[in-house]
């Protein structure tokens, strides 16, 4: 494990790091305790950060700088991969940002300091920001730095030899005044470092969730007290695909998703997206009835035009059509991005002998096919989308 620069002299007396340090896994403690010094910093950002470490650097030196115009334009894993802050529209501006939070991890700046690199890169781009000064850095500030610790730590504790050491990870709450009481709930257990769980609830799990993970030993369990580790809670929510006690945009593993390849296709990164992706994950579940649906898309000048419906027609997407289409191997991702680009870039083709109505065209090295019905009834029209695949490009 790459430890980085040892602690700055005189930080770990202060109260927050020593409750923290209680509260650390004994057998994490043992292994490394300079990795326990930085997740305890990783629970709190009141100070200057001062344990940098190389794999925390490398995810953020990896992100690349991505303009958006709100907080819902990148969403969940997408953080992983992309750097943004909400309404930085453009990419001078962004690249400020991030060079910003690079050195405050690299070099051990606080709060404090950010903030003046923030009002200078305020004035000098002249961008005009929603919400208050104090709150707006903030978030920036400490979202991005726990994160970043976040995700080096899990790549430190998924090394090989390490798992087959802790093969447990221990949850642990921050101790803040006013806890989120889902995470306080969690504060101790431990559970299998492959759980499902870290998938969705690695922290952190919020703006503001100062929560972070220790790996555990098999002695370390038995030490306290556990014949077994925990079994995990159902996170499932009914009427909701958000996870419980997981804030939305944050049901992710940061380190889990930088570390993982991208691989090729379409990559639902919206808000709008992951909600489409999140439905077709729980309709093949069953988890939405017959009779459910969510928008995909909007037909607009030449589609509507070609289907005969009016402009701004939703295209729908029926949870019955995902799970009657279950042996397409189409990803959720596919279904979120696909049917919007076919009908913005693709061609409606309609079968002269049956009138079969199907939106075609070329995405990413695939033919794609959109089978779809135009259903008018009196004054009202819907489009709904009866099967989508896909196979080779000619």
């Amino acid at each position: 494990m790459n430890s980085g620069p040892q602690t700055r002299k005189g930080m770990l007396d202060r109260p927050m790091i020593a409750k923290m340090f209680k509260s650390a896994s004994a057998a994490f403690e043992s292994a490394s305790k300079s990795m326990v010094v930085g997740v305890a910093l990783m629970a709190s950002t009141l100070s200057a950060v001062s344990l940098p470490f190389d794999e925390a650097i490398d995810f953020l030196k990896q992100k690349v700088a991505t303009t958006t115009d709100g907080f819902r334009d990148v969403w969940d894993a997408a953080h992983s991969k992309m750097f943004m802050v909400a309404g930085a529209n453009k990419k001078a501006l962004v690249d400020d940002f991030k060079s910003e939070i690079l050195k405050a991890l690299e070099k051990g700046t606080t709060l404090e300091e950010f903030r003046a690199g923030f009002d200078d890169i305020v004035k000098r781009h002249g961008w005009s920001y929603n919400g208050d000064r104090g709150w707006r850095t903030r978030t920036i500030f400490e979202t991005n730095l726990r994160t970043a610790y976040a995700a080096g730590r899990y790549a430190q504790m998924t090394e090989p030899d390490t798992l087959a050491t802790f093969p447990y990870w221990q949850y642990h709450h921050s101790g803040a005044i006013h806890p989120r009481l889902q995470h306080k709930a969690w504060d101790g257990e431990v559970y299998p470092a492959n759980d499902p769980f870290w998938t969705v609830a690695y922290p952190p799990n919020g703006y503001g969730c100062g929560c972070f993970v220790t790996p555990v030993s098999r002695g370390g369990l038995r030490r306290m007290g556990k014949a077994g580790p925990d079994r995990a809670p159902d996170l499932d929510q009914l009427g909701t695909d958000q996870p419980r006690g997981v804030d939305p945009s944050f049901a992710y593993n940061p380190g889990m998703a930088w570390l993982s390849q991208t691989s090729p296709g379409p990559k639902a990164v919206t808000a709008d997206e992951a909600n489409i992706a999140a439905f077709v994950t729980s309709s093949l579940k069953g988890k939405w009835p017959d009779g459910s649906w969510t928008p995909v898309g909007v037909t607009s000048g030449k589609s509507a035009t070609t289907l005969k419906v009016p402009a701004g027609t939703e295209l729908r997407l029926p949870a019955a059509t995902i799970r009657a289409n279950a042996d397409n191997d189409v990803s959720p991702d596919a279904y979120a991005l696909v049917p919007k680009r076919l009908l913005k870039n693709g061609r409606i083709k309609r079968d002269r002998k049956t009138g079969a109505v199907s939106l075609v065209g070329d995405i990413d090295g695939r033919h794609w096919i959109a089978d779809i019905d135009v259903i008018e009834t009196g004054n009202r029209h819907q489009v709904q989308i009866q099967s989508l695949r896909s196979e080779p490009s000619k």
